[in-house]
């Protein structure tokens, strides 16, 4: 049995739509037709398709730039010298301030003979420096809060000093109100992986508020208050240097209290070199204006050029810290000390 046409030779028919010959032909008669009988159609032999394996492409991860994970960072830290910040201060004190001012002094040139010379964390840098400049179109500079709760993360800079070879800075950053919350709680100081690994430590005292009469008292407190837990629960390691800074230089020099103000500073200083001095490396002290709201008396970045080349030091290895004798008569006491110092 004849199968129907299934097309035909003819352009204009349209036999395979409407069943009709272009020309008035009965169907079996027309010589242009084409047809498939079922014979044919059983003859065709079925071809097997060879099984795809479904496998994944391979994918080149890439940074995208933004503040680097306590893993990326680790990492990084293989590649060259590196140096390990960790900046501490309460909400306000002008600790992103301070991260911001010190990518963009670089981008105008070498800061204190130390020139730019690479980041990974360029778009995280750009993030926190973009409120703070002209073409955010704000009145003042500004800088967003690093989050409460949230994961410390580094930010990334390769510098090249006018002598000697690249360091690689990893700036550490977390929120203010994780540390105050760590001076209170000293399980919670332990968490602050970002301060056990630092190299150099820089505690930010708000100088705003130190010529305040109504926070001046509270600024006073909270800073031997941070040293105090950090070193007790140990997570400040023996012998790492730490940097004191006294932030916004303008805010200070354009109050009526300004020689207060020094004068708090030195002795909050002083008290924590005297108590702690054996313990800790080098204590330095300084006093920045990394973002001023008022440049009539201070240049952006005052204060910055000195703190870096502090950060950039060698710092030695730590070497062991002698216990201190107990005076006490109990015995239980004098357990511990021997236990401590054989520990």
């Amino acid at each position: 049995m004849a199968s129907k046409p299934t097309g035909c030779s003819n352009e204009e028919c349209k036999v395979a739509v409407d069943g009709k010959c272009v020309e008035g032909l009965p169907l079996d008669e027309c010589p242009h037709a084409t047809r498939l009988s079922v014979e044919d159609i059983e003859d065709i032999e079925e071809v097997e398709e060879k099984a795809v394996s479904a496998t994944q492409p391979a994918v080149l991860n890439l940074s995208l730039g933004d503040a680097l994970d306590r893993e990326d960072a680790s990492a990084l830290q293989c590649r060259r010298v590196s140096r390990t910040i960790g900046i501490i201060g309460p909400n306000d004190a002008g600790k992103t301030s301070l991260v911001a001012g010190v990518y963009d002094l670089l981008q105008g040139g070498p800061v204190a003979g130390v020139g730019f010379a690479g980041s990974s964390t360029l778009i995280g840098f750009e993030k926190i420096c973009h409120d703070a400049r002209a073409a955010s179109r704000r009145d003042a500079p500004h800088t967003e809060r690093t989050s409460a709760g949230a994961e410390a993360t580094f930010f990334h800079l390769d510098l090249r000093p006018s002598e000697g070879e690249v360091v690689s800075l990893f700036i550490g950053d977390r929120s203010g109100e994780d540390y105050l919350a760590a001076a209170d709680d000293l399980a919670r100081a332990g968490d602050l992986f970002e301060i056990r690994r630092a190299d150099v430590v820089t505690l930010l005292v708000n100088g705003e508020h130190l010529v305040s009469s109504e926070h001046r008292h509270e600024a006073k407190a909270a800073t031997p208050q941070i040293v105090d837990a950090l070193v007790e629960a140990r997570s400040l390691r023996p012998g790492c240097h730490l940097a004191i800074v006294l932030t916004k230089k303008d805010s200070v020099l354009a109050s009526a209290h300004v020689d207060r103000a020094h004068r708090d500073f030195d002795e909050l200083v002083e008290s924590v070199r005297l108590k702690h001095g054996g313990y800790l490396g080098e204590i330095g002290s300084f006093i920045i204006a990394a973002s001023p709201k008022e440049s009539t008396q201070v240049k952006r970045g005052e204060g910055v050029d000195r703190l870096l080349l502090y950060w950039l030091e060698a710092v030695p290895a730590p070497s062991a810290v002698p216990r201190r004798k107990s005076e006490s008569g109990r015995m239980i006491d004098l357990l511990d000390a021997n236990e401590e110092t054989a520990g």
